[in-house]
């Protein structure tokens, strides 16, 4: 593992996750991500019932 990087990302949620991917693709090389456990499976995951982008009702998706 990496001592040292220009960019430290804690938590490997949504966010991180695409946070990561987007400085990749603007070209930075020089990121870690750091998660305890598997990516995608913390916080952000056990709340997905209601934090969704789509949904059949309109009130619910603002």
């Amino acid at each position: 593992m990496k001592r040292e990087a220009r960019v430290v990302i804690v938590g490997g949620g949504v966010a991180g996750c695409s946070l990561l991917y987007h400085l990749a693709e603007l070209g930075l090389t020089d990121a870690v991500l750091v998660e305890k456990n598997e990516l995608t499976s913390g916080s952000t995951w056990h709340a997905a019932g209601l934090c969704t982008q789509f949904n059949a009702s309109f009130n619910m998706m603002k």
